[in-house]
């Protein structure tokens, strides 16, 4: 865990706690909107400056699920009085999901090699440094994937684990439901799930 978040603060350590890339930017500046406006208003926002000049219903043609999570973790922190700014939450969200991210994949491969501890940690340990998830959940790349591979990996889990458990399936099939939701509110790939 301690070497997934390390590796994503790299670029919070070079240049400081940016947002890069133009779809974090649109996310963050979404983020921002929902926070200052309100959940009707961001649903029905049509912004003017994105899509120029036709504009963007952005309320009809976004994943709310990121803007959603970091408003929600942006307000807990300003009502219990962590004085983090909503750059600071929308920074730091990808790195902070990736360890959610290694201990679901921990969790899946125990599930699916029937409790083998040492073939777990070793999948953990490759999923905290793998290129693929290293370059959707770098801290500052606010985008969809960095919450929804976390919610990705974890219905997969749920789901298996759902599968295996014999008096709790349906406490774990709820899980994975509320997972999948999740899933589908951040990311468009949600799809994949559903086929199989």
């Amino acid at each position: 865990l301690y070497a997934a978040v390390w590796i994503r603060l790299n670029a919070v350590r070079k240049y400081g706690k940016v947002i890069h890339e133009f779809d974090p930017w649109f996310n963050f500046r979404s983020t921002q909107y929902l926070v200052d406006n309100g959940w009707e208003k961001f649903s029905n926002w049509y912004d003017y400056e994105s899509w120029y000049p036709l504009g963007r219903p952005v309320g009809h043609t976004v994943y709310p699920g990121l803007m959603v999570t970091a408003a929600t973790i942006f307000e807990y922190a300003q009502k219990y009085q962590y004085f983090w700014s909503l750059n600071d939450v929308c920074v730091f969200l990808p790195a902070g999901f990736s360890i959610i991210t290694v201990l679901a994949t921990y969790g899946l491969t125990f599930e699916v090699t029937n409790g083998n501890w040492s073939a777990s940690t070793f999948a953990a340990a490759i999923m905290s440094v793998l290129p693929a998830h290293l370059m959707r959940s770098v801290a500052g790349g606010f985008d969809n994937e960095s919450v929804a591979v976390a919610a990705i990996v974890v219905t997969f889990y749920l789901w298996v684990r759902a599968v295996r458990s014999v008096y709790m399936s349906w406490f774990f099939g709820m899980l994975c439901g509320l997972s999948y939701v999740y899933l589908v509110s951040s990311w468009g790939a949600y799809i994949f799930a559903l086929n199989m």
